[in-house]
């Protein structure tokens, strides 16, 4: 696959060499979305990557293997020696970590750490969504899929020293099932358990998980699951230590505790706002790490980030502005990866609001915003304009739905429509917002500026979020939408006021794809919470407002979403899933803006990164140039 790419780009001179530019071999390469192949694409000094200079490697079992050219055809003055194992590995990256407990957050700057920390029962094979074993070593399923017995690695130990089995397993999930356990801290939120798995305690989709022996376990379903491996093998599922919840109760996961795993890294120390760094685990089953250290560095502006990697001050980064991109690609002694595009950067409304239930207020915006400015001016060629949720890489995108145009005429036509034919800059709440303890914070009728929300740090779907929530902005005001910006504290407050319904306008915000399947796009958005499951007959089931998602609910789409989790045909879940797409775009919910194939800029000083559409990258393989 990636062979036929690199040929069929490159050039073949008179004696039979093929020659192909840096740009022209990154761009090959993303075309086979990297699937299992990760390595270092080695330029002379004049950026000429010409065979035979091109070495392509893969891990195979965890160790390097050279698949391109073979070993074989390399010449003894060609086969370069492995590189030195050790070093510190540094990571530049623009907001801090959340929290490390996994369980608790959304935030992709949480999972980065805990990934190299903490383990599932499954994880993603590297450079793919395929869930291939970790700290199960099989999982099989009874014959309608309501029974899956999972095996468990033996040997493996906590990074405090205490026995990974069975009842490490019991304890976890019932921690994040059961809302009376005592580990299931009342100020915590377990949203992804309760929107992957169905809800809490007698909701929950998962009604027991049984110890077979110390190393088997059962999980018993109500009803078949289809994605159960892409599920278990997300983030949020990893496993911790039942003894560092004994020891440090509601403050795991806290910079003090950080977080105890069974991963190839160990937590050393978290100091907010600057740095967490972490050690390799020299006892990890899957064998030491290739590097001694990670750090992460926060640097939040983009171009500082840019420049401490010109300076050596950091081995990698994550986003960047389009022109540092640019420089990157053509710097010898720098090279670009991308991440495909699992992810979707969008515009929300809060439907709290009068004026955003109206639909043709939210077409208005729709064809308002020139999405394809955007996508060039901040995103560039790593960018792809949005027209569904979810991104095209994924079963049931849906290719047959017609996007919005940008029309400020029609855009003016729609907002004369919703009663504003002179422009909109205030808008009213149609509902009181309270906030996580019950204080009411906007109440019923008040009037408020008509707000837009921009992200306080660089994510991977919103590069340089304040600039393009500026061109948003610009766009609007064309059309008689007139916005005022509004910065909503740090990355931690912002996720906060998201979770508690209280962004009292439009904002932005986005979703990476966590396990590769459509569910964990759709059902974590509009599926039927836990409340919602009222009975055993789903179709009595009725989708209430969620505040956490601006109070937009739509009783089809949950419906769908339910039906496409149960239903194990593969054909038939595409369907499902192109139907809610078109009942997302036709209702407007949201606007979906952009799809970012994440650029990842590195120093040439380091091969063996790999990154991965879903989770967290893995970063044990990473080899330093000392």
């Amino acid at each position: 696959m990636i062979f036929a790419a690199i040929e069929k780009v490159a050039v073949e001179d008179a004696d039979g060499v093929l020659h192909i530019g840096r740009q022209a071999l990154r761009d090959a390469l993303y075309d086979t979305n990297m699937e299992g192949i990760t390595g270092n694409i080695n330029c002379n000094d004049t950026g000429d990557c010409a065979d035979p200079l091109i070495r392509v490697t893969q891990i195979q079992d965890g160790v390097y293997v050279p698949v391109w050219p073979e070993a074989g055809e390399m010449g003894p003055a060609e086969a370069a020696p492995p590189p030195a194992a050790g070093g510190t590995f540094i990571f530049g990256r623009g907001g801090d970590s959340v929290q490390l407990d996994p369980a608790i957050v959304t935030d992709g700057e949480s999972f980065r750490v805990t990934g190299q920390c903490l383990e599932p029962l499954y994880q993603y094979e590297p450079s793919s969504a395929t869930p291939i074993p970790a700290l199960a070593t099989e999982c099989t399923a009874n014959e309608d899929g309501t029974e899956w017995t999972c095996s468990l690695r033996e040997g493996v130990k906590f990074h405090d020293g205490t026995d990974f089995n069975a009842d490490a397993v019991i304890f976890n999930f019932e921690r994040w099932r059961f809302t009376d356990n005592p580990y299931h801290f009342e100020s915590q939120v377990f949203e992804y358990y309760e929107y992957m798995w169905a809800g809490f305690d007698d909701a929950s989709v998962i009604t027991n998980v049984e110890k077979i022996d110390d190393y088997t376990v059962k999980f018993v379903m109500s009803a078949p699951v289809a994605p159960f491996l892409a599920n278990l093998a997300m983030d949020m599922f990893a496993i911790s230590s039942p003894a560092a919840f004994e020891q440090y109760g509601e403050d795991y996961g806290l910079p003090a505790a950080g977080c105890v795993g069974t991963g190839p890294f160990k937590f050393v120390e978290w100091v907010e706002g600057d740095h967490i760094t972490v050690e390799a685990n020299d006892d990890y089953w899957g064998g030491r790490p290739t590097i001694d250290e990670i750090v992460w560095r926060v640097i939040p502006d983009d171009s500082a980030r840019y420049l401490a990697l010109k300076a050596g001050d950091i081995h990698a980064l994550e986003q960047a502005t389009i022109e540092d991109i640019q420089a990157a690609d053509a710097d010898p002694e720098l090279y670009v990866l991308a991440r495909p595009a699992l992810n979707t950067g969008y515009l929300a409304f809060n439907y709290a609001i009068e004026e955003m239930r109206d639909i043709n207020f939210r077409k208005a915006v729709a064809h308002a915003i020139n999405r394809n400015g955007l996508q060039e001016n901040f995103f560039g060629a790593y960018g792809e304009v949005a027209t569904n949720f979810l991104p095209p890489l994924m079963l049931g995108h849906n290719d047959a739905i017609e996007d919005w145009t940008y029309d400020t005429d029609l855009a003016k036509q729609y907002l004369a429509d919703a009663g504003f034919p002179d422009g909109i800059s205030e808008v009213t709440l149609a509902q009181d917002i309270v906030d996580a303890e019950g204080n009411v914070v906007y109440t019923t009728g008040e009037k408020i500026p008509l707000r837009l929300y921009y992200l306080p740090i660089t994510r991977f779907y919103f590069p340089s979020p304040k600039e393009v929530a500026e061109g948003m902005a610009a766009d609007l005001a064309k059309a008689g939408i007139n916005v005022a910006l509004e910065l909503a504290g740090d990355w931690s407050t912002y996720l906060g006021l998201r979770r508690t319904g209280q962004l009292a306008g439009l904002y932005q915000l986005g979703w990476g794809g966590d396990n590769g399947d459509p569910d964990n796009f759709h059902a974590f958005f509009w599926g039927f919470g836990g409340g919602d499951r009222v009975g055993d007959d789903p179709s009595a089931w009725v989708k209430t407002p969620d505040q956490r998602e601006g109070f937009y609910a739509n009783q089809e789409v949950a419906t769908l979403c339910y039906e496409g989790q149960i239903n194990p045909d593969r054909a038939e879940r595409e369907l499902i899933y192109q139907q809610i797409e078109q009942l997302l775009h036709d209702d407007v919910a949201r606007i979906w803006l952009v799809h970012n194939n994440t650029p990842l800029l590195f120093s040439n000083k380091v091969s063996g990164y790999v990154p991965q559409p879903v989770g967290a990258d893995y970063y044990e393989f990473t080899v330093l140039e000392q």
